[in-house]
């Protein structure tokens, strides 16, 4: 996080404006977000509009306060213009993310949310995603927030490298003078200066109690001064006998006017008179008289649309203190029969209600909870930290717990369980507890903590099903943690008499040990029984996980991809929000096995990113891909230091596979240090066979053994081709190109290798492997130049120098020329064209074929379910796309793309 501290509000005017103007220009980078923290009254919506005022983009605003509290997704529903409806659907965030995308077409945008802080927490979620996206869309985040209370998704926020807090300054003299003319048309006074002075940090008080001294009668001016009129009324002034002015106008409210203020504070959002005179039970004529009071004395106003709202939500705060809490309980109920199910369940909660009648609550607001369990995780805070050892109370832990994990929280959810353990008396509930922990703890990738808590969960009295999912988790624990080499034979004869959570770990292994195919069947069969009315609820929890990841070596990328946005819908539908991080780190997998080297790797970023807030630990495969890029990039020194900090603080290896180290094969071959690179390869090679990883090893056969070949390692060559020989056969569409190719590398006839090479090539290119199709482009030059056939040498190099023009891979392009002048072959004109930094040449194929779809009237969506991407990656082109031709909207691409002339052959 990038704290900024101004020292005026002068200063921060300044700040936030050229920040917006500079984001949100063309070709930038990281468009701005921008979190303006201060306290109550401070003068945080003021700095907003003052923001705004100079910035020449379109803006969309929303604030929390005016929104009904608890209600998910409906501050983001109000900022983007979408309403959800009731009760909230399952794709409301792929809704929501489209309606963004529509908005953002049209030029750029700033969005602003004000009153962050008191936020719903699905839309905090989204407003994290949002922030992601605004990399790549011509949008900038203004958001504005109290310090406390502290909302877990808003510390994601800030922790974000592009995003910048601005922390609200006191006014100074110039600010306090200023703020005084706005208000007053006239210049403060020697005398009302050090009156005003005390409230420099509360904009709201020192305007209240201008206000209060004019109604006083205290003020005299001289011209264009404004000055306190001597007598009692300033001299009480001056020794602060007035206090807080905000304060002091709540205190004076009496009778019906302070029961109008009251409930619309209890309601916590805008409400008609009809409303407040409902929950009030009287008629509505009787509001009008008290409504005029709080409109007269500035505490509320009534809104375009006739609700009435708090003039600022000081004064609503000022209120609620006001309150004492037996009445306030007494009209959270009457509230409560006012309110939709899920608001409902706050006011219940509110009114002290026994854990009993909070549970009906939230069972009665079921619909609208399913799909956003952090709302719900957030209702329930308060009776689950009050505690209580009642089977509703332990329910309620048990509830928010598991909505905890499920919206990716992990730590609190291991927290909160963990304390309900202490209350719980019923076994089955004991039971449902350490279940929950069982799946932080391995979330998290404390295995041997989780493997403890099975074992001792084994011991205690469980149903015959229970046990055998808990037992059978254990076997997936040991499984993911590499504890001990993969089965090589099933562990039992029929795979339907395990758990959905043993199908899966079933599935999982088959996949490593090279049967993806009769994995895949397995994987979308408990995909397929996941929350299905005959499991467990909770069985199989990461059953959606895995489709993609086995058909990445079925089928290849394209056919992951299907199988990716298929689970993401799953996993809508069945509210798994903590499923969305593993799903972002495997589009990011499927993205560099298909070639697209800069969307693998914002998905890796953005994936590592959230899994290092969410505290999930299974990234290994990420950390070790995504430094393999910027191998790939020929950033050496970014792969240098991204692996150093794994090393530092290394997570545990996924399956045991040691892709890390992979990593740093590459980047020592990058570095043409051979030998290091063949003997560290070795050990690589060595520590998958022993584990069975024979899936992994067919994808990584081909660059070991360029290295042994390289290397001159006898040994490291004749440990791949022994081991490749006990892959399966057939070999899938996905694997069949990569271990060709490493057989033709680990023998000895030259003029196979060419011809070996090239099928395997244009294997990889049908399937759609593109950085296996340079590998073996690369591998046929070579070859064909050992055996002294430079005309074909250069024209296959011509062919991996076009793949690695195409992926970004500009570190294999500078390998594939370097080893062919090592081989007596020099390129010349063949090598790789240095593409035009702007134009239309300057645009990859892929982004060609984005602006073309574009100018065809597709969006965003549309245009990712044509390639197979996501539609994050299709901002990212159009982004680019923008940034090179000097455009500043979608709709100028369109209009560029339909105007340009036939572009010539590339």
């Amino acid at each position: 996080m990038n704290d900024v501290r101004p020292n005026n509000r002068r200063s921060l005017d300044t700040f936030l404006t050229a920040a917006l103007i500079r984001g949100l220009g063309a070709g930038t980078a990281h468009p701005p977000v921008l979190v303006v923290t201060g306290e109550a009254g401070a003068g945080k919506s003021r700095a907003l509009r003052e923001a705004l005022a100079s910035v020449p983009a379109a803006s969309r605003r929303a604030a929390s306060t005016e929104i009904p509290r608890g209600t998910p997704y409906k501050v983001v529903s109000a900022l983007l213009g979408l309403d959800l409806g009731r009760p909230v659907p399952a794709d409301a965030e792929e809704r929501l993310l489209a309606r963004l995308d529509d908005l953002c077409a049209a030029g750029p945008l700033v969005l602003v949310v004000d009153d962050a802080h008191e936020a719903d927490s699905a839309s905090l979620a989204l407003l994290n995603m949002m922030a992601s996206a605004a990399r790549d869309l011509p949008l900038a985040l203004l958001v504005a927030r109290r310090p406390r209370p502290e909302r877990d998704h808003l510390v994601r926020l800030l922790r974000a490298p592009s995003v910048r807090e601005v922390v609200l300054p006191p006014l100074d003299d110039i600010d306090l003078d200023a703020l005084v003319h706005e208000h007053t048309g006239r210049w403060p006074g020697r005398r009302l200066r050090p009156v005003l002075a005390p409230h420099r940090d509360n904009a709201l008080r020192m305007l209240t109690l201008l206000d209060g001294l004019a109604d006083a009668g205290a003020f005299t001016t001289t011209g264009d001064v404004l000055e306190l009129r001597p007598g009692s009324t300033a001299e009480e002034v001056a020794r602060g006998g007035l206090g807080d002015p905000v304060a002091t106008t709540v205190s004076a409210l009496h009778g019906p006017a302070r029961d109008a203020a009251r409930i619309l504070a209890v309601l916590g959002r805008p409400a008609t008179v009809e409303e407040i005179a409902a929950v009030a039970g009287v008629a509505a004529v009787a509001l009008v008289e008290p409504v005029q009071v709080l409109l007269d004395r500035a505490v509320a106003v009534f809104e375009p649309g006739g609700r009435l709202v708090f003039a600022h939500d000081s004064y609503r705060d000022a209120v609620e203190l006001d309150i004492p809490g037996p009445l306030a309980r007494v009209l959270h109920t009457a509230a409560a029969r006012y309110e939709e199910p899920a608001g409902r369940v706050r006011h219940v909660i509110a009114s002290g209600a026994p854990a009993e009648d909070v549970l009906l609550a939230v069972q009665g607001a079921e619909a609208d909870l399913a799909h956003a369990p952090a709302v719900e995780a957030d209702l329930l805070a308060g009776p689950v930290a009050a505690g209580g050892s009642s089977r509703a109370a332990v329910e309620l832990a048990i509830r928010r717990s598991r909505a905890l994990a499920r919206s990716g929280r992990p730590s609190r959810a291991e927290t909160v369980a963990r304390t309900a353990l202490d209350h719980a008396t019923d076994p089955v509930q004991t039971v449902e507890l350490s279940r929950v922990l069982i799946f932080t703890l391995t979330l998290r990738g404390r295995v041997p903590e989780a493997l403890a808590l099975v074992d001792a969960s084994l011991d205690a009295p469980v149903s015959g099903h229970v046990r055998d999912i808990i037992g059978q988790h254990r076997a997936q624990l040991v499984q993911l943690a590499g504890l001990q080499p993969l089965l090589l034979s099933p562990p039992v004869a029929d795979p339907r008499e395990l758990t959905l959570t043993g199908l899966v770990t079933e599935a999982v292994r088959l996949s490593l040990i090279g049967h993806p195919t009769v994995a895949l069947e397995l994987a979308w069969e408990a995909s397929r029984q996941h929350m299905s009315a005959e499991v467990d609820p909770y069985e199989g929890a990461s059953s959606d996980l895995w489709p993609p990841f086995v058909e990445l070596h079925v089928e290849g990328p394209r056919a992951a991809w299907s199988a990716m946005q298929d689970v993401a819908r799953l996993r809508e539908d069945r509210s798994a929000q903590w499923q969305s991080v593993p799903h972002q780190l495997l589009r990011g997998s499927i993205d560099l096995a298909a070639g697209r080297l800069a969307d693998a790797a914002a998905a890796f970023d953005a994936g590592l990113e959230s899994a290092d807030w969410a505290g999930l630990a299974w990234t290994s495969m990420s950390e070790g891909a995504r430094a393999l890029i910027d191998v790939l990039r020929g950033d050496l020194e970014a792969a240098d230091t991204r692996l150093r900090a794994w090393h530092s603080a290394p997570a545990p290896l996924q399956f045991g596979i040691p892709q890390p180290q992979r990593a740093e094969v590459a980047l020592l071959e990058a570095r043409r240090r051979y030998r290091e690179a063949s003997r560290l390869a070795g050990e690589v090679w060595r520590t998958a066979a022993h584990r069975n990883l024979l899936t992994w090893l067919a994808t990584v056969a081909p660059e070991l053994a360029r290295i042994a070949r390289r290397a001159a390692d006898e040994e490291l060559r004749a440990m791949i081709d022994r081991d490749l020989a006990r892959l399966p056969r057939p070999l899938t569409p996905a694997l069949a190109p990569t271990v060709h190719l490493a057989e033709a590398l680990t023998g000895t006839d030259a003029d196979g290798t060419v011809q070996r090479a090239c099928a395997a090539a244009e294997d990889a290119h049908r399937t759609g492997l593109h950085l296996a199709e340079l590998a073996a482009w690369e591998e046929a030059a070579v070859a064909a130049a050992e055996v002294g056939d430079r005309t074909l040498a250069r024209e296959y190099a011509r062919h991996a120098l076009r793949c690695a023009e195409e992926t970004g891979a500009t570190g294999a392009a500078t390998r594939v020329t370097g080893r062919l002048r090592a081989a007596g072959v020099r390129l010349g004109a063949t090598a790789a064209r240095r593409r035009p930094a702007t134009g239309w040449q300057a645009l990859t194929p892929t982004e060609t074929l984005v602006a073309d779809l574009v100018a065809s009237g597709r969006t965003g969506p549309e245009i990712a379910r044509d390639l197979n991407v996501s539609t994050r990656t299709v901002q990212t082109h159009v982004s680019h796309a923008l940034a090179k031709l000097g455009l500043a909207s979608r709709i100028e691409l369109a209009a560029a793309a339909r105007a340009r002339p036939d572009p010539p052959p590339r």
